[in-house]
């Protein structure tokens, strides 16, 4: 009975359990369901004051996935250069120096850098260095792709949408590919333009053919085979779009400021010859920005650009807070201006090449064809004391042939990763030095005539030699511009030239190839040749690019062709109000001064540090 009676009690117990469990379920799961939606709802605003407020500044997470300060609009950018800007035209024989570079503001390009992938975003870029041409680093500007339907022809599809800014006779109308197919024509075809006058012949004889075959598409043919890499490179280089009726208006070519009309982030305002440029926001500028997808470019108001030769007057107008960044400064500097304004922002860049000797490779009748004369050249130099007494450490060892940025990673190999052979170039053996040259039969050593436009590091290098080879030293100064007229044109110097050599021009190689004026020291290597001219029918397929570029480094290195030097790092400084920036000065192929449109002031931190409310 008593059994039966708890068998009635448990089965009553376990219907009440279920009845309350089946009914407090749904109440549960309600409740649940909403105290998560609640519970989930307070982390997510928490989540979010969290992202919007974080030491009383507006915070967001990019499309990189990095939680930065909003960037707001307003405010004028200050920058520097030391040399007039009078150009106003690309096209227009012998631009191609910093006298142009005002159009970097005013005008765009088919192609252009990826922002997405700058410090402020992934950091697969460093945009330290301007002569990288990578495809995966460029982006559509006024195109917005390319096709290649057989290898003499390029078709250019144009965004749609892009305005020229409001001023006559072009009154703000749409860009069209009938502009583009006017300006490539323009720049290839005229005599003293720079891409007719910069890029090798079978370049500028190439696209012959500029045809817009509809309001939204450029074909552009007679491209020879191989070559097609190269004109899609060089149509990111300098190349900027213009509209024909202004270039007519311009009598040809633009000779005045007030004559010049981009699709560009800025218009240009003003111009006071040897003093400053000024230029303010293109209201109707097309681009957003990669990172902030949702906000329309530029962020400043403006941007002065001053024309100041002296130094000491930069240092100074940067000192006090009237210049927003000093873009690239030498160790010394960096030391004196962060002693006195702690407050500073800074970075640096490892080197783009470094400075070296140069062989004359070109005369057989010289020591320096044996190549144990090359070796002992560099044996009897110690390169690490250089870096650690010239440089005070703040030095690389070596720079080149590949240079070590995030861009050209998968191509470079570090100097301890190198073969044995080439990490004694940078060792320090005086002793093998001595026997290598004697070998060479210079027992006794030689003299040498070094032409040089500077002493640099030369007297130190001249003091090695004569200590540990008997290799006796005499330097030679003459004017830069000789110095560049004997190294890189007529090549008349008899012996070593001092200049420099880079580490990231790693898509032409010129100072490298044979019979090119930039190859400095003259050497034949036909090794290098072949390869450079594979790179050129690989432009398109980077892997494949590192995978020829990546041995080519050190072969070069190993035959001791040039004496490279240690050199040092590149320091960057700014104020903390720019904001968005750390360093990046060439956003794609030789753009450079064209990351304005990127940056944003903070007007508030500005004042507050300076007194300074513009």
């Amino acid at each position: 009975m008593k059994k039966l009676l708890w068998l009635l009690v448990s089965c009553l117990m376990v219907i009440s359990l279920l009845v309350t469990a089946c009914g407090d379920g749904v109440i549960d799961d309600e409740e649940e369901v909403n105290g998560e939606e609640e519970v989930n709802g307070e982390e997510e605003e928490e989540e979010e004051e969290e992202e919007e407020v974080v030491d009383g500044k507006d915070m967001v997470l990019n499309t990189a996935g990095k939680l930065v300060e909003r960037p707001r609009y307003g405010g004028e950018y200050h920058l520097s250069t030391t040399g007039d800007i009078y150009r106003w035209d690309d096209a227009a024989p012998g631009w191609y120096n910093s006298s142009c570079y005002a159009l970097m503001l005013t005008q765009n390009e088919l192609y252009g850098g990826n922002w997405a992938m700058s410090s402020q975003g992934t950091g697969e870029a460093s945009m330290s260095f301007g002569n990288i041409w990578i495809p995966s680093v460029e982006v559509p500007e006024l195109a917005t792709s390319y096709e290649l339907p057989d290898n003499e022809t390029i078709i250019y599809h144009i965004r749609q949408g892009v305005h020229w800014q409001d001023k006559p006779p072009v009154n703000g109308r749409e860009m069209t590919a009938h502009d583009v197919a006017y300006s490539l024509w323009r720049s290839y075809q005229t005599p003293g333009a720079y891409l007719n006058g910069t890029y090798p012949k079978e370049w500028t004889d190439g696209p012959k053919a500029f045809e817009a075959l509809d309001d939204w598409t450029v074909k552009v043919s007679y491209i020879p085979a191989g070559w097609q890499a190269a004109v899609l490179a060089s149509s990111t280089d300098y190349l900027f779009i213009v509209a024909p009726e202004a270039i007519d208006a311009a009598g040809g070519t633009v000779d005045e400021w007030q004559e010049i009309i981009g699709t560009g982030p800025f218009m240009m305002t003003d111009y006071i010859p040897v003093s400053s440029l000024t230029f303010e926001r293109n209201p109707n500028y097309w681009q957003t920005n990669p990172l902030h997808p949702e906000d329309q470019l530029p962020y400043v108001d403006g941007v002065k650009w001053y024309i100041i030769p002296d130094l000491q007057t930069v240092q100074s107008a940067f000192r006090t807070g009237k210049l927003e960044a000093r873009p690239s400064v030498l160790k010394d500097d960096w030391e004196s201006i962060m002693r006195t304004n702690p407050d500073l922002d800074w970075d640096k860049w490892n080197p783009n090449g470094n400075a070296c000797i140069w062989l004359n490779m070109a005369n057989p009748d010289l020591p320096y064809d044996d190549i144990r004369v090359r070796q002992a050249l560099y044996y009897a130099l110690d390169h690490q004391a250089i870096v650690d007494d010239y440089y005070e450490g703040e030095a690389e060892l070596m720079c080149s042939p590949i240079s070590n940025v995030p861009e050209l990673a998968n191509m470079y190999t570090p100097l301890e990763e190198m073969p044995e052979a080439v990490q004694k170039l940078y060792g320090y053996y005086p002793e093998e030095a001595k026997q290598l040259l004697s070998d060479a039969g210079y027992p006794d050593g030689f003299t040498c005539k070094v032409v040089a436009s500077d002493e640099g590091m030369l007297p130190i290098i001249k003091d090695y030699w004569e200590k540990n080879l008997d290799v006796v030293m005499n330097i030679d100064i003459k004017t830069s511009a000789v110095i560049s007229s004997m190294l890189t044109g007529t090549k008349i110097y008899e012996d070593m030239g001092y200049s420099s050599i880079m580490g990231s021009a790693v898509t032409k190689w010129d100072q490298w190839r044979s019979n090119h004026a930039l190859n400095q020291g003259g050497f034949v290597d036909e090794h290098l040749d072949e390869t450079f001219l594979e790179i050129q029918e690989n432009l398109l397929d980077w892997d494949k690019v590192a995978e020829l570029a990546k041995p080519l480094a050190p072969y070069l290195l190993e035959q001791a062709y040039i004496i490279n030097l240690p050199n040092d790092y590149t320091y960057f400084i700014w104020w903390p109000w720019l904001k968005g920036w750390r360093g990046e000065t060439y956003i794609g192929y030789w753009n450079v001064y064209s990351q304005f449109e990127f940056l944003w002031i903070d007007t508030d931190l500005r004042e507050e540090m300076t007194g300074l409310s513009r």
